[in-house]
Parts: C-alpha cells; sequence; structure tokens
C-alpha cells in the first residue's frame, strides 16, 4: 500500500511538473521576437503583418518613448486594444448624440496602432525641440539653406498655336506664393518658366501638337527666407531629421532575439 502511494505521489509531482513545463512552454510561444530584451507579442507581430524590421522599429520606439519621459507607462498592445475600444465607443456615442467626430467613427486595430505610434514620435520630437538651443537651429538651418530658398517673382507671356494660328495668349506670373499651386496644375510650364532669364523665351509642343511659346517680360532675384522668419519650420525639420537619424542608430544597436522558425 505503501509503494502505490509512493508511486501514486511521483505521478502526481511529475503530472504538476509536466503541466508547469508546458505552460512555461506555452507562454514562450506567445513571444518569439525580443528586442533588447522585451517582448514584440504575437499580436503585434500580426498586425505588423510579420515585418521583423518594422516590428523591430515599433519597439525602439516605444522603448525610447518611455526612456525619455515622454510617456509614462511602457506600451502594452493589450491596454492599447482597450483604449482603442474606449475611444470607439466614446466616438460612437457622440456622433448619436448629435456632436462633430473628425476622421473616421470607429478605428481599425492598425489604424489605432499607426495613431499611437504617430504620437510618440510627436512627443520625441516636442522633447527635442524643447532641448535645442536657437544656437544649434541656427547652425543646422545654415546647413540645409538650400530649403529656404524662396523664388523671386517672374513675369511671363504664354502664347499657344496651332497650325501657325494662335489660340490664346496670356500674362504669366510666378512667386513663392504660388509656385506650389501652379507647379501641379502645370509642371512643364513652371520648369521652363523657372529656368527662364529675362528677355529669353523658351518653346515646346504639347501631346496635341499645339507650340507653345513662354517669353519671359522680368525677373526678380530670389532670396533666402532670414532664419528669424522660418524658425517654426526649421525647428520642425531639425527635429524630424534627428529622429529619424537617432532611432534608426538605436535601432542598429538594439539586440534582437528571434525564436522564430
Amino acid at each position: 500500500m505503501e509503494v502505490k502511494e509512493k508511486i501514486s505521489k511521483w505521478v502526481s509531482r511529475w503530472l504538476i511538473w509536466g503541466m508547469l513545463l508546458c505552460m512555461v512552454g506555452c507562454q514562450a510561444k506567445e513571444s518569439l521576437l525580443y528586442v533588447n530584451g522585451e517582448a514584440v507579442s504575437q499580436e503585434e507581430m500580426e498586425l505588423l503583418d510579420q515585418d521583423i524590421d518594422q516590428a523591430i522599429r515599433m519597439k525602439v520606439l516605444q522603448q525610447w518613448a518611455k526612456e525619455s519621459g515622454v510617456i509614462e507607462t511602457a506600451f502594452s498592445y493589450k491596454e492599447m486594444l482597450q483604449q482603442m475600444e474606449e475611444e470607439n465607443r466614446h466616438r460612437v456615442e457622440q456622433k448619436a448624440a448629435g456632436g462633430i467626430v473628425y476622421g473616421v467613427l470607429e478605428y481599425t486595430p492598425l489604424q489605432y496602432y499607426n495613431v499611437e505610434m504617430g504620437k510618440y514620435e510627436r512627443l520625441l520630437k516636442d522633447y527635442m525641440i524643447r532641448e535645442v538651443s536657437q544656437e544649434e537651429l541656427e547652425i543646422w538651418y545654415q546647413g540645409h539653406k538650400e530649403n529656404y530658398w524662396q523664388i523671386g517673382e517672374i513675369q511671363a507671356v504664354l502664347t499657344i498655336s496651332y497650325d501657325g494660328r494662335v489660340l490664346s495668349e496670356q500674362e504669366i506670373s510666378l512667386n513663392s506664393y504660388n509656385y506650389r499651386s501652379l507647379s501641379e496644375q502645370d509642371e512643364e510650364l513652371v520648369n521652363h518658366l523657372v529656368n527662364l532669364s529675362e528677355g529669353e523665351d523658351s518653346c515646346w509642343l504639347d501631346e496635341y501638337d499645339r507650340e507653345w511659346i513662354l517669353q519671359c517680360t522680368s525677373r526678380e532675384e530670389g532670396t533666402y527666407q532670414p532664419f528669424e522668419e522660418v524658425m517654426g519650420a526649421v525647428s520642425e525639420q531639425y527635429a524630424s531629421e534627428r529622429l529619424e537619424k537617432e532611432l534608426s542608430e538605436k535601432v542598429a544597436a538594439s539586440e534582437v532575439e528571434d525564436l522564430r522558425e
């Protein structure tokens, strides 16, 4: 009888150990990718289409945001889903009550995830802008001054003809205020215009065999926008460049353990 009891106890112990080992093994299978010792959940991997490079980048971004203090608690995919459900419920209730809801009515997990990661990036950039001195920004501005070139006003006359007959003739003015909109309307025209000096002309045929003649009547010299006028844009572009550079460096230096088959 004693022998049977001992055998029964040993069997029970082995069963318990087997269950514990199984539980540990099952938990380990839940996360097969670790970045700097922190797991990327299977759910997050599935959301990112099993893209390991993107998963590493996002995990490093999450860790950086926590380490820098711009967020209080570490990212949790499960908590993110709970927040998404609360936000969706709030948006639906607001819409039903006749309120205005901007953007989508209900987020999908991928949409909400991208919004959250965008917030992390925004918070990190804001932190960088607060920490950078005006002297550093001015140095960055000088190194990227071409970004702040402002085209001088160009005046020209455009004549469009077909088979020797003038179809239209109009005056065109290009400056820093309408450069973008005019480029979107007719990029080829703008490309010809910006390369003309005063008194020069340019001719080309369009897809309908119409002849375009562009004659520059006047041209003002362009200028660089002063640092004081573009300091806000400089700060934003400085932070965006620095964020991407430092994030790439952190990703490259991260320790990755990939347990996937």
